[in-house]
């Protein structure tokens, strides 16, 4: 009796897995016929699916497993095509597209063309308790803007489950360091996508040196650069400096940087001196150019490390002069 209620639990449990599967397959399923069905209205037939997000707007093993089954879905349908998405990344990180928003339609325009894409599609995903609640959103390349939408509640089974799980998984304590020392920040700003600081200025012979310090605050690669001509030095006095054509074809305003999320580097500007000395503190005037184009950031109060006093020349020996008796 108890083999055969061992048997009937077993059995039970083998049917809800079963059940619980095959209607994770149904959702996706609904999601991706939802997505085609608003493509197949527009009459576009080639879609660039990109990373899905949480609650936060942060990519996770999560979206990022949720957009391949999307793409996986709609190939197996047959009657949509979907851009490769290691070529998508490779793509947008050539073009600088972080995100997809009005302030970097260009970008998306660029991208769009180049993959051939005719929409791309972004999607969100939230944990409820019925399951997890997924939503993919159909983004016009020349507008981006959204032009279709389609919903599905995912359950909580196979490889999802297991993602949640370590998910939620509690994080184990971390000791937290001694901080290490760091240089001093003589000013700084912050915005949205990366802080600054300036934490070095010197003079030697005709060069003004400006040590920078970017950090990325965002959850994304962030692409850094300036205008050269644009960036410069302005004393208390309107005298300006510009930057060093010679030293600055490697740097920050010619090549720019690529940080990545959480991450921090350093940069350095050099600037031409005349003839005139500076006045009082110096202003850097910098002119971005990315993440944000035209974007002019002030950092005040800067001021030049003295130059070294000349040494004094040593007194010249005197002759000793012998009493005569």
């Amino acid at each position: 009796m108890t083999r055969i209620l061992c048997c009937l639990v077993f059995l039970a449990f083998g049917y809800s897995s079963v059940q619980a599967a095959s209607k994770y397959e149904d959702s996706v399923k609904e999601l991706a016929e939802g997505v085609a069905a608003e493509a197949i209205k527009m009459k576009k037939s080639r879609l660039a699916v990109l990373d899905f997000v949480d609650s936060k707007g942060d990519v996770t093993p999560i979206g990022q497993f949720l957009a391949e089954e999307l793409a996986t879905q709609l190939l197996v349908a047959g009657e949509l095509k979907v851009v490769d998405h290691k070529l998508l990344a490779a793509t947008m990180a050539k073009h600088q597209l972080t995100h997809l928003e009005t302030s970097q339609a260009k970008a998306a325009k660029k991208v769009a063309k180049a993959l051939r894409a005719d929409l791309f599609v972004t999607g969100a995903y939230l944990e409820i308790p019925e399951g997890v609640q997924v939503t993919a959103k159909l983004i016009g390349p020349y507008t981006v803007y959204p032009v279709g939408a389609a919903r599905t509640i995912v359950p909580k089974a196979g490889p999802l489950a297991a993602l949640l799980k370590q998910a939620n998984a509690p994080k184990p304590a971390v000791a937290i360091a001694a901080p290490e020392p760091t240089a001093p920040v003589l000013s700084g700003h912050e915005n949205e996508w990366y802080q600054v600081s300036v934490v070095g200025i010197s003079r030697q012979d005709d060069q003004i040196a400006l040590d920078l310090l970017f950090v990325n605050r965002s959850s994304h690669p962030v692409k850094i650069g300036c205008q050269l001509r644009d960036t410069y030095l302005l004393d208390e006095q309107g005298e300006q400096w510009t930057q060093d054509i010679a030293q600055s074809r490697e740097g920050l305003c010619t090549r720019g940087m690529e940080l990545n999320p959480r991450k921090q580097q350093q940069a350095r500007l050099s600037f031409s001196v005349n003839a005139k000395p500076a006045k009082g503190p110096v202003t850097l005037h910098y002119h971005e150019t990315s993440p944000r184009p035209d974007r002019v950031v002030t950092l005040e109060g800067l001021k030049l490390d003295a130059a070294p006093a000349a040494e004094a020349e040593p007194p010249a020996p005197q002759e000793s002069v012998t009493p005569t008796p």
